[in-house]
């Protein structure tokens, strides 16, 4: 019994690949989450052909280790309509969301907080990290539960397939 459990929880700590990308017939999402400076938001005013919707928080130690391979890929796909929205569900805000950034030195991804965890709830986000893929009209057509290995060229080329390139 011990050796299952322990199978199971190393099955369920592997990074996502592009098989656990699961794709889904668009259907709209409708959320506001805010900025820095407390604007609401929509997912699609990012303006990417593709943009992935990242929910995670400072105190999720999966998000903290997968965090820079997310800013990496934003970085590596700005130019091919990829977007990345961090959203983040830290209730201290953005001090506790500055500190995270900061101390992993993400720089590329798009900021915002989910601070009443509504557009999580909404969206049935089961935990985190948690990456919902929008189209450019903002529906949803993939998520990724857990952790997506996001250096991965089968990943990166079923996004690019998403996003229309």
């Amino acid at each position: 019994m011990r050796v299952l459990l322990l199978a199971l929880a190393l099955v369920a700590a592997a990074p996502a690949s592009a098989a656990d990308l699961v794709e889904s017939a668009p259907k709209p999402v409708t959320i506001t989450v805010q900025d820095r400076d407390g604007r609401d938001l929509t997912p699609t005013a990012l303006g990417g052909r593709l943009t992935l919707v990242h929910f995670w928080a400072s105190w999720c130690g999966t998000c903290r280790v997968e965090f820079p391979a997310i800013d990496a890929l934003q970085r590596d796909m700005r130019g091919e309509g990829v977007r990345v929205a961090a959203v983040s569900l830290d209730r201290l805000g953005w001090p506790a969301i500055d500190r995270t950034v900061d101390a992993l030195e993400i720089r590329e991804v798009t900021l915002l907080h989910d601070r009443n965890r509504e557009a999580a709830q909404a969206l049935a986000v089961p935990g985190l990290p948690t990456t919902l893929v929008l189209d450019a009209q903002g529906r949803e057509v993939g998520r990724i539960v857990g952790a997506g290995d996001w250096e991965d060229e089968s990943l990166r080329a079923k996004l690019r397939a998403l996003a229309g390139k």
